[in-house]
């Protein structure tokens, strides 16, 4: 019966092993699955900052492809070291220079402030020669031409009207097309209602120079945070991979030890078979079973002990990934709110914040989109520039609320009566532009036409008083040979003539073209 009995027993070593094995493989199971989670979060991770500074783009597609490849420990260590001293070295650098507009800043300061050439000439070659930054350079122009107040507003008077009234027609062009931060709102509206107004030069000159020295302020702060948040999504980010390849070393060390394992017990299995099958006495028999039975326990039991070190090991290489999965989603919720931030930091960068049109940036892009179009396909393109008539009345007579409401009105008349495949934008003022694909002159003029009987019929109620509203229009159709500006500079004469013409007419730039 002893002996009946041991034979019964490695079926059940037998079963405690297979048990084991299929433990083995549902936790190599396990780790495989939680390190293909990393390497796909690490990947969206990188695709959402791609973009963010353009030095660091390349090292993100180093690590990228490393991770299609899985979790290796040297490539991705080493990728992810490259990473981090990319970010450590970089510097904020100064915005490259536009001589072209330095040379006519301080050609206009020359000639309104002639007692200074000198000084302002050796400033000059000092900026273009020293790299002296933006800030310091109207630091630097305000101690020459602006010693004291009294001798600021002695020197202003020098100006013209009409002088003084293109300034401010430019001071007010540079603060609506450029990006206010939110705090800085009020103070922008604050300044452009001081420009309509009619306020003293200086004081309009000092506040907007304060006002784009805030903003740049905000905007390297703005840049010092992306830089801050990337520094710290690469520590945990090489942290993830270190922790993550150590999981796939313990799966890796595990199937070695279970291979082995499985090796060492079939030995001692066949082993006994053959000393079975050669044996002739009983007693001698019972010991080699007994003493090989032994053994096979003995390798089993020493797997199950290192099998609950491991496990052990395990669970605190899950808890780890628990928490670093839970960092992940952290991080990749910062990482979208970034991303949301910086599309919307872009939207407003191309678009005119009072009528919410595509400001004249965005007309640039989409013009050379349109422009590329035409030339492949052959297709009409049409140009269509569209005024405002008497604006400055309208301002004048019933204020600038009632020219603000005029200039979302006809935003909207004009976005609501084209076609989806047409672009309307702000041009700046009063003026916006129209591009109609597929679209030739005389198509262009019929459409133009009917638009602008529909804004004649438009009028709208200021303080109980009708405000009329007409618009005039240049067309021109882009021709073989055309550019940018050539096709531009038709357009406007167009609109020009249009204007000269009695106002309230649609004109293709052809002569004597119909004007219906």
């Amino acid at each position: 019966m002893g002996i009946l009995s041991k034979k019964n027993t490695p079926d059940k070593w037998k079963e405690k092993y297979f048990n084991l094995l299929d433990e083995n493989e549902d936790l190599e199971s396990s780790n495989q699955e939680r390190e293909d989670l990393l390497c796909k979060t690490i990947i969206r991770l990188s695709f959402a900052t791609m973009g963010v500074n353009k030095g660091l783009d390349p090292y993100l597609k180093k690590i990228r492809t490393q991770l299609k490849k899985g979790l290796k420990t040297e490539q991705l260590k080493s990728e992810l070291g490259s990473f981090s001293d990319a970010l450590i070295t970089m510097e904020e650098s100064e915005p490259r220079k536009n001589l072209q507009e330095t040379s006519l800043l301080f050609d206009f300061l020359v000639q309104h402030f002639s007692d200074q050439e000198k000084s302002l000439r050796l400033l000059q070659i000092k900026y273009n020669t020293e790299l002296t930054n933006q800030t310091d350079l109207f630091i630097d122009i305000n101690h020459l031409i602006r010693p004291s107040k009294q001798e600021v507003s002695s020197s202003i008077p020098k100006l013209n009207k009409v002088e003084t009234k293109s300034v401010l027609s430019h001071l007010l062009l540079l603060l609506n097309t450029t990006e206010i931060p939110a705090q800085l709102d009020t103070q922008a509206q604050g300044l452009k209602e001081k420009i309509h107004e009619g306020a003293p030069l200086s004081t309009v000159l000092e506040e907007t120079i304060s006002l784009l020295f805030q903003i740049k302020k905000h905007v390297q702060s703005e840049q010092k945070d992306i830089a801050e948040f990337l520094a710290q999504l690469t520590e945990q980010l090489t942290e993830i991979g270190i922790k993550a390849a150590g999981a796939q070393s313990y799966s890796k060390s595990t199937t070695e030890k279970r291979n082995l394992l499985d090796q060492s017990v079939s030995l001692q299995v066949l082993e006994l078979q053959e000393s079975s099958k050669n044996a002739t006495q009983l007693e001698p028999l019972k010991q080699l079973i007994h003493s090989r039975v032994e053994t096979i326990n003995q390798l089993i039991q020493d797997h199950q002990d290192q099998e609950e070190n491991e496990r052990n090991k395990v669970e605190k290489v899950e808890n780890l990934l628990e928490s670093l999965t839970t960092k992940l989603r952290i991080m990749e919720k910062e990482s979208q709110a970034l991303k949301d931030k910086l599309d919307t930091a872009h939207e407003k960068a191309v678009h005119d914040p009072l009528t919410s049109l595509p400001n004249r940036l965005a007309y640039d892009d989409r013009l050379k989109v349109e422009l590329a179009r035409w030339k492949r396909y052959k297709t009409p393109l049409s140009l269509l520039i569209w005024d405002i008539d008497s604006f400055k009345k309208i301002n004048d007579t019933y204020g600038h609320k009632a020219g603000d409401k005029t200039l979302i009105l006809i935003s909207k008349l004009l976005a609501s009566h084209c076609r989806e495949t047409d672009f309307v934008s702000r041009f700046g003022g009063e003026e916006f532009t129209m591009l109609l694909p597929n679209t030739d002159g005389q198509s262009a003029l019929l459409a133009a036409n009917k638009i602008r009987k529909i804004i004649e019929k438009t009028a709208f109620n200021s303080n109980g008083k009708k405000i009329p509203i007409t618009i005039s229009c240049g067309i021109t159709q882009f021709t073989n040979g055309d550019t940018e500006s050539s096709a531009f500079n038709r357009s406007d004469k167009a609109l020009y003539e249009a204007k000269n013409r009695g106002r309230n007419l649609c004109i293709l730039d052809f002569e004597n073209s119909p004007t219906s």
